[in-house]
C-alpha cells in the first residue's frame, strides 16, 4: 500500500501498464517465419529475359530526311504489326537502327558493331548505291544476310552479285524499262539527261540510254552533264540545257532539286512543246515538293496512293494514316516491305541463321501494299513494281493520271543475259520455277550456276549445244519481245497465286496508258470503260480484267535490232571504296 501511496510511483506503474498495452497492440497474431539467408556463394536467380530476335537496319537519316523519316515509319508500323501477331520463331522481334551518314565507310562500321556486338540475325537499309555496294561486300566476306532496300545500281545484284545479298526496290534496268518503251514513242532524236552524279543516277541514265540506241540508234543526247551530289546550280542546268536544243528530256531529280528544275525550267519556258520523262516525279513525297509547280502530262514513275483501289493498298494506307496522323509516301512503301520480306523469309527457313535465310529468300513472295511479289533466284531481285502515268493537276491536287501498274516481273532483261553478267556465287537454284532434269541431263533439277554462268559472250555458240530440248522449244517459239533486252517474259512473272494490282483510273474514265507501244493514239476506246460507267455493265469485254501490261518496242521495232548481251556498267567505286573492305579481286 506504501508503494501506491507516493505519486511518483504511482506515476511509473500506470506508464508501465501503458507500454505494455501497446506493444501487445503492435504484435503481428502469428509468428513470422524467419527468412532464409543466402547460403555463402549463391545468389538469388533473376527473372528470364523475355527473348527477343535483333535485326540491324542501316541508313542515311541525317542527310536524306525527305526519304528517310517516311521509310523509317515503314518498317516501325511493320515492326508493330509482326509483334502484335506474336513475333518470329517464338521471340518478340527488336530493330536496332544506325546512321551510315551517306559513307561507306560508315556503313561498314556500324554494321560491323551490329553484328559483333548487337548479334542482329541479319541486316536491311541501304540508301545510296555506293553504301548499298560496301555493305553486300561486308556481307558476303563475314557471312551475313543484307536486304538492300533502296539502292540502284545493277552492280548489287549482277556484277558483284553474292549469295547473301538480295535487293527490293526495282533497279536501275528495271527504272529504265519502265519508261523506255514510252520514250521511244516520242520519236525524239535529240535528248537532254538531267540526273546526279552518283552510281544510281548513272547506272539508270546508262540503262536509259542503252534502251533508246538499241531501238532508234539515231537517237543524240545533246545534254547528258551529271550534276554534282552536293550542290545544284537549277538556273546553270536549265540554261544549258536550253541552249542546246533537245526535242525531249529525261529527268531523275527529286525533293528540292526537282522543285528548283522545275521552277527554272519554267522562267525559260524549257517543258513548253518538250515531252519529259521523269522518273519518281509521280511519288507522293515529290509531287507534294513540287506544290503549285507541278507540271502537266509528263510521263513519270510513281505511286498513285489515293487512288489505288486494292484491298492491301487500303489498308497500308490506313494502317499508316492512323499511326502517325499522315499518309505514306513511296519510301514509307520500302520500308514496310523491307522488314515483312524478313519476317517472311525467317518464318519460311525457320531460323533466322544466315545461309537458312538466303534460301529461304529464293522465290519467296511477299504480301505488299502494290500486291505479291517474288525474290528471284537468278538475281536476287525482288518483282516489286512501279505505277507508270502522267502528271496530273485536280482540284489543286497533284497526282498522276492514266497510270498502270509495271510488275517488276516484267521489267527484266533475259535470263541468259543475266547468267552471262552475275558471277558464280555457288548458289543451287533451279532456272525457272518448273524446270526439271531434262533429257539430255545437262540442266537438271539443280540447274547449277557453275553451268549456267560458263555461258559468256565467247561461248554462246557452245551454249546452244546444251540447252534442252523444253528451252530449246521455249526459245523458238518466244514473243519478239522475249528475244529483245526489253523485257516482258512471262516466265519471271510470280507464281502460287501473287496477285498485281489491277490499271486503274482515279479520274474521269479517260483513256488508259498504253504500254504497249509509244503512241498515245485512241486504238481502242470502247475497251477503256471502266467497270460501272454507262454501257460497261453490259459489256461482256469491259468486265474482263485487263491483261498485263507488257513492254515491248513501238511497231516497226523488231528483235533483229536488239543487242547481242546488256552493256556491263562502268566499275566506278574504286576510288570511293572503303579501307575496310577486301580488296577487289
Amino acid at each position: 500500500m506504501m508503494f501506491f501511496s507516493s505519486p511518483r510511483l504511482r506515476w511509473l506503474a500506470a506508464l508501465c501498464l501503458f507500454c505494455c498495452a501497446a506493444g501487445a497492440y503492435a504484435a503481428p497474431s502469428h509468428a513470422r517465419p524467419a527468412q532464409a539467408k543466402p547460403k555463402p556463394g549463391k545468389t538469388t536467380a533473376a527473372p528470364a529475359p523475355v527473348p527477343r530476335l535483333r535485326i540491324g537496319e542501316i541508313n542515311t537519316y541525317r542527310k536524306q530526311p525527305d526519304f528517310a523519316l517516311p521509310y523509317r515509319r515503314g518498317w516501325e508500323l511493320a515492326l508493330a504489326q509482326i509483334n502484335a501477331d506474336g513475333g518470329l520463331l517464338g521471340q518478340k522481334v527488336e530493330v536496332l537502327s544506325r546512321d551510315d551518314q551517306g559513307v561507306v565507310d560508315d556503313a561498314v562500321k556500324a554494321a560491323q558493331a551490329l553484328v559483333d556486338q548487337d548479334k542482329v540475325s541479319a541486316l536491311f537499309g541501304g540508301y545510296s548505291s555506293e553504301v548499298g555496294l560496301g555493305l553486300a561486300h561486308y556481307a558476303v566476306e563475314n557471312k551475313v544476310f543484307y536486304l538492300a532496300v533502296a539502292p540502284l545500281t545493277q552492280r548489287l545484284t549482277w556484277q558483284e552479285g553474292n549469295r547473301y545479298t538480295w535487293r527490293l526496290r526495282p533497279a536501275a534496268w528495271m527504272q529504265a524499262a519502265a519508261v523506255a518503251p514510252k520514250a521511244l514513242g516520242q520519236r525524239k532524236p535529240r535528248w537532254a539527261l538531267v540526273y546526279r552524279d552518283d552510281e544510281s543516277d548513272r547506272a539508270t541514265a546508262d540503262a536509259f540510254k542503252s534502251l533508246m540506241k538499241t531501238f532508234q540508234p539515231k537517237v543524240e543526247f545533246v545534254y547528258d552533264t551529271p550534276q554534282p551530289k552536293d550542290k545544284f546550280d537549277a538556273e546553270a542546268v536549265a540554261t544549258a540545257v536550253a541552249q542546246a536544243k533537245p526535242d525531249a528530256i529525261f529527268n531523275m531529280l527529286t525533293g528540292d532539286a526537282l522543285r528548283l528544275f522545275v521552277g527554272a525550267g519554267n522562267a525559260q519556258q524549257l517543258f513548253e512543246q518538250r515531252p519529259v520523262v521523269s522518273l519518281f516525279t509521280g511519288d507522293p513525297e515529290n509531287l507534294q515538293a513540287l506544290g503549285d509547280l507541278a507540271p502537266a502530262d509528263w510521263i513519270v514513275t510513281g505511286y498513285p496512293r489515293d487512288a489505288i483501289d486494292t484491298p492491301a493498298n487500303r489498308d497500308f494506307v490506313k494502317a499508316y494514316t492512323d499511326k502517325y496522323g499522315s499518309p505514306p509516301q513511296t519510301a514509307s512503301v520500302l520500308g514496310y516491305t523491307a522488314l515483312m520480306s524478313l519476317a517472311a523469309g525467317i518464318k519460311r527457313a525457320g531460323s533466322a541463321d544466315a545461309d537458312k535465310l538466303t534460301a529461304a529468300f529464293a522465290k519467296l513472295h511477299v504480301a505488299t501494299p502494290f500486291g505479291d511479289i517474288e525474290y528471284r533466284a537468278i538475281d536476287h531481285q525482288s518483282t516489286l513494281g512501279t505505277w507508270l502515268g502522267y502528271t496530273s493537276r485536280v482540284d489543286g491536287v497533284n497526282g498522276m493520271d492514266r497510270y498502270v501498274y509495271l510488275a517488276g516481273a516484267r521489267l527484266q532483261p533475259p535470263d541468259e543475259n543475266i547468267r552471262r553478267l552475275r558471277p558464280d556465287t555457288g548458289e543451287r537454284w533451279p532456272r525457272q520455277a518448273g524446270e526439271t532434269a531434262g533429257a539430255t541431263g545437262t540442266a537438271g533439277a539443280a540447274g547449277t550456276s557453275g553451268t549456267t554462268g560458263a555461258v559468256g559472250a565467247a561461248g554462246a555458240a557452245d551454249a546452244g549445244a546444251n540447252k534442252t530440248a523444253s528451252e530449246a522449244a521455249a526459245r523458238d517459239t518466244a514473243p519478239a519481245s522475249a528475244a529483245n533486252n526489253v523485257p516482258s517474259s512471262t516466265a519471271n512473272a510470280p507464281t502460287g497465286g501473287a496477285s498485281v494490282p489491277a490499271p486503274g483510273n482515279h479520274l474521269a474514265p479517260r483513256r488508259r496508258l498504253d504500254t504497249n507501244n509509244g503512241s498515245d493514239g485512241d486504238e481502242d476506246e470502247a475497251s477503256e470503260v471502266p467497270a460501272g460507267i454507262a454501257g460497261g455493265e453490259s459489256n461482256a469485254a469491259a468486265r474482263k480484267p485487263a491483261a498485263p501490261a507488257t513492254l515491248t518496242p513501238p511497231s516497226g521495232m523488231t528483235r533483229e535490232h536488239a543487242p547481242a548481251a546488256l552493256p556491263a556498267w562502268p566499275g566506278r567505286l574504286a576510288d570511293k571504296r572503303s579501307p575496310l573492305l577486301p580488296p577487289v579481286r
